[in-house]
């Protein structure tokens, strides 16, 4: 019997992991757009899932800041507000230029260079989910070798958000072609300066980025009036 019910446990399991990456690649790739309100049974019949793998997989999303339960009304897709990217930007800025000059001489450079996805080469909605997942790891990356376990955690509680955000900036319907390839050319420069033990390279270049990516969001998403949710 007990074996029984560690496989009904490990179905469940199953089946909310794949609730949470059909759900969370559609917010990603705004196919369930921000702002979007919806019902547990609702987003349940669009994707074919089970009710209790949707409800574990929206309280998962809710948790990186991705949904928001609506008391009443179900849920709703967070929406994008100046006041979300000012902060998400700043944190940032305080934490990963320190973390890419902690990483100097302890990254991977090669691993840095085999998850270096180009933004410029993804095209289709499957390409992109890729690069924002190897955008992903490849600032997990730099903040693992730093050593310090609670800078990495801090920056992957950011990360869910981040990846939203990143697909949007690059990827929306007002993203070009040369800002893709100037964010390579600074992923580029980022790996060079960890190529020559160089600190100060290392956090100009992560600033850099990290500026440049605020800017593609804030020009390239669709932004919110209303105020951050606190709640």
């Amino acid at each position: 019997m007990a074996k029984a019910f560690s496989r009904i446990d490990a179905q469940s399991e199953r089946q909310s992991d794949q609730a949470l990456k059909l759900i969370k690649n559609a917010i990603i790739l705004c196919h369930l757009p921000p702002g979007t309100s919806f019902s547990e049974a609702e987003l349940s019949g669009r994707f074919g899932l089970a009710r209790a793998a949707t409800r574990a997989a929206l309280m998962r999303l809710a948790e990186v800041g991705l949904v928001e339960p609506v008391a009443r009304h179900g849920f709703l897709v967070t929406p994008i507000t100046v006041a979300s990217i000012r902060e998400l930007f700043e944190l940032r800025l305080m934490i990963e230029p320190q973390a890419a000059a902690l990483a100097i001489g302890k990254v991977d450079v090669a691993k840095l260079r085999k998850l270096n996805s180009s933004a410029h080469l993804a095209g289709n909605d499957s390409q992109q989910l890729d690069f924002v997942e190897d955008n992903r790891a490849f600032h997990a990356e730099i903040a693992a070798a730093t050593g310090n376990h609670r800078l990495f955690r801090l920056l992957e509680s950011l990360a869910d958000e981040m990846q939203r955000l990143v697909r949007l900036g690059l990827f929306g319907a007002s993203g070009s072609e040369a800002e893709r390839h100037n964010a390579d050319s600074q992923h580029e420069a980022l790996i060079a300066a960890f190529e020559a033990g160089d600190r100060e390279g290392a956090k100009n270049a992560a600033r850099h980025h990290i500026e440049h990516a605020r800017m593609l969001v804030l020009n390239h998403a669709p932004i919110s009036n209303s105020p951050i949710s606190l709640t």
